[in-house]
């Protein structure tokens, strides 16, 4: 009785384990670059929209223009990482916004390049990005 017992409980066991590891699981993650048009993801999951490498040192940026529907995304925050040489000062950065799904719907973010603060004055420079959001 006691050979059958030990399996079985140990069998519990890693089932209950697999149960309360997968609820400390982080929230999924979808990324996508700025040149997409649309993307699909499920409710509670963080959307990352990339923009790659961007030098703020000499003024370039992306600001987002049209926030996303609340109900839908939260407000997105805006992550850098420090992509150039270790002690160097000036280098790029990796750009990203983060946003998480809040509910279901659809919603749209925009996008805009800016150099020093202002859209640049060269149209061959001018660039936006508009994503289409759905949440299921």
């Amino acid at each position: 009785m006691r050979s059958r017992a030990l399996p079985a409980l140990a069998f519990a066991a890693a089932a209950l384990s697999a149960v309360v590891l997968s609820g400390c699981a982080a929230p999924a993650s979808v990324t996508v670059g700025y040149e997409e048009s649309s993307v699909t993801i499920e409710d509670g999951t963080e959307l990352v929209i990339d923009f790659g490498e961007v030098n703020a040192s000499v003024g370039s940026d992306w600001v987002m223009i049209s926030e996303p529907d609340p109900s839908i995304l939260t407000h997105g925050e805006k992550v850098s990482e420090y992509a150039g040489e270790e002690g160097s000062v000036g280098g790029p950065s990796e750009l990203a916004y983060r946003f998480t799904a809040t509910g279901t719907g659809m919603t749209k973010i925009q996008f805009e390049y800016q150099f020093r603060g202002a859209v640049p004055d060269d149209p061959t420079e001018q660039r936006t990005a508009l994503i289409d959001v759905s949440v299921e």
